[in-house]
């Protein structure tokens, strides 16, 4: 019998850098707000871990997006959107 994989949340790499473009700020930059390292913050884009409830929350409110499916979607490990 194999095992189900919980549905996990990714972060969406492209309107990421969209919105950084946007404010002009930078991926070291948001690290910092975020509290988070860059190596963290890396994996976050590369998919290599997927990103907390409470991560996600603080992401959204630095970035000033209000709608979770404008930088996330949820998915199985291994997905791509």
């Amino acid at each position: 019998m194999t095992r189900r994989q919980r549905p996990v949340v990714w972060l969406k790499p492209q309107p990421l850098w969209d919105r950084l473009a946007l404010m002009h700020r930078s991926q070291n930059w948001l690290a910092d707000e975020l509290g988070i390292s860059r190596s963290h913050l890396s994996r976050l884009v590369k998919r290599e871990r997927a990103a907390s409830g409470r991560l996600r929350r603080r992401m959204q409110r630095v970035l000033g997006v209000e709608d979770f499916h404008v930088l996330f979607f949820i998915g199985r490990p291994g997905d791509q959107e």
